[in-house]
């Protein structure tokens, strides 16, 4: 399932990058066939257009840039699912509520159930670990230990599930990098020929895979801090949702 869906994610971002770069590619010759290079013209060339020529880093740009933006949307979507655990209600909310050993082992059945029924999330997974320690050892001290240990847990696992889109949008940039690096390269390969339109032509599109690069590296980059913030929020709120609720409610 986890390998079906990242392949579904490649897939899809190879698709998006690929028809960019044919709508690139056929107003690039589009706008040369009308004779002089235009505005529209220079701007399908930043975007890729003439492929033969270095487009095709642009394209492996746009690829990384949707494979990352794909990822990140799913673990946006993680994040909300995480989120309907709140609807279960497994923990009283009343301030007045005082919870007895009965009713932990109780709400520990009821976190059992749910994940019973594909309800299973991060805050009935700690609910139930919390609720089983107390269950054993009846020390509360003992409960906010098991939360905070499997809280840092779920953190880890999350930076783990996130190490791809790390790569990713070190990999746009550095993508970027190396098509200047073959542009300043192809540049001095022809600089003998004494055609300076076509040397100043090979180093345009050399410098347009950075700027295109860092473009999108700043979109990507500015969505996966979000992401890292929404990740960390995600997981104080579970902890302190579950102490506030339960463990400061056991009466031991």
């Amino acid at each position: 399932m986890y390998l079906s869906k990242k392949l579904s994610g490649i897939l899809l971002a190879l698709i998006i990058a690929s028809v960019i770069e044919i709508a690139m590619v056929a107003g690039f010759y589009a706008t040369v066939a009308e004779g002089d290079p235009t505005f529209f013209n220079r701007i399908f060339v930043l975007a890729g257009g003439n492929f033969l020529t270095g487009g095709y880093i642009q394209w492996l740009t746009f690829f990384a840039f949707f494979w990352s933006m794909i990822e990140i949307r799913d673990c946006f979507r993680n994040i909300n699912f995480q989120k309907r655990g709140y609807k279960l209600k497994l923990l009283p909310t009343n301030d007045k509520i005082v919870l007895m050993a009965q009713d932990v082992m109780e709400i520990l059945v009821k976190a059992q159930e749910a994940e019973k029924t594909k309800n299973k999330n991060l805050l009935t997974n700690i609910i139930k670990k919390a609720c089983t320690k107390f269950r054993t050892s009846k020390n509360i001290s003992e409960m906010i230990e098991i939360i905070s240990i499997q809280t840092e847990i779920d953190k880890n696992k999350s930076e783990s599930d996130q190490s791809n889109i790390r790569y990713l949008t070190w990999l746009i940039p550095s993508v970027g990098f190396i098509g200047t690096v073959l542009g300043i390269s192809q540049a001095l390969t022809i600089a003998n020929s004494g055609d300076m339109q076509l040397i100043t032509s090979t180093l345009g599109v050399a410098f347009d895979t950075t700027l295109v690069a860092l473009i999108l590296s700043i979109i990507v980059m500015w969505f996966y801090h979000k992401l890292q913030e929404e990740t960390d929020r995600l997981h104080d709120e579970i902890k302190e949702y579950v102490i506030e609720n339960l463990v400061n409610r056991v009466e031991a």
